[in-house]
């Protein structure tokens, strides 16, 4: 069977690297690749990044930006967590979703179009990948985008659900010392209460 004939028989929504047929050259590979761009079977996401695209009749549906996302890490073998808006709207603290998604990387930087949108990697410096935690690492990624003086009462709110959600108790005093001074302020007195709540 043709490198063609396999990327055919793969199940829609796939997602494909340069990489991902080892047992062929990466230039027979990426030749293969354009011609099936051509013929709306790829499409290019970024250099080395493919998808294949589950046709309906409005068109090409593509993978979500959390399959993309994961697909890439485990590619990478990097973590990768979201920054800016992104973050702040996987945590629950804005309602406006993100057109141009951003994430932090230890792997390679890249930048990606799916449909309308974008979706950005950025190599961040190892302290943002020094947390132990899931929540608190997001947490801090999303005030650095909201500022000091403009955590409103309601998102104060929101940030206790989260904590009670997840208490991480195995990691939260560690990560806690990763915080700026300002954060600290903010997220410290909400644990307190939540830990008391949950007591």
């Amino acid at each position: 069977m043709t490198l063609k004939e396999r990327i055919y028989r793969l199940k829609d929504g796939k997602i494909l690297f340069r990489d991902s047929f080892p047992e062929f050259q990466d230039e027979y590979v990426g030749n293969v690749y354009s011609e099936l761009v051509k013929e709306g079977v790829l499409v290019r996401l970024s250099q080395g990044v493919y998808c294949k695209p589950i046709q309906t009749r409005l068109g090409p549906l593509y993978p979500s930006v959390d399959e993309l996302i994961t697909a890439i890490a485990k590619h990478d073998h990097a973590t990768i967590m979201p920054t800016g808006n992104t973050a702040m709207h996987q945590l629950g603290l804005t309602t406006q979703v993100p057109v141009n998604y951003e994430f932090l990387t230890n792997g390679a930087a890249r930048r990606l179009v799916v449909g309308n949108n974008t979706v950005t990697l950025k190599h961040g410096v190892a302290g943002n990948f020094a947390f132990r935690g899931k929540m608190l690492p997001v947490l801090h990624q999303a005030l650095r985008a909201i500022g000091k003086d403009n955590v409103s009462n309601e998102m104060e709110d929101r940030i206790a659900s989260l904590i009670y959600q997840n208490p991480e108790p195995n990691s939260y005093r560690h990560d806690l010392g990763l915080l700026t001074q300002w954060e600290r302020e903010i997220v410290e007195p909400i644990y307190k209460k939540c830990n008391e709540q949950m007591d």
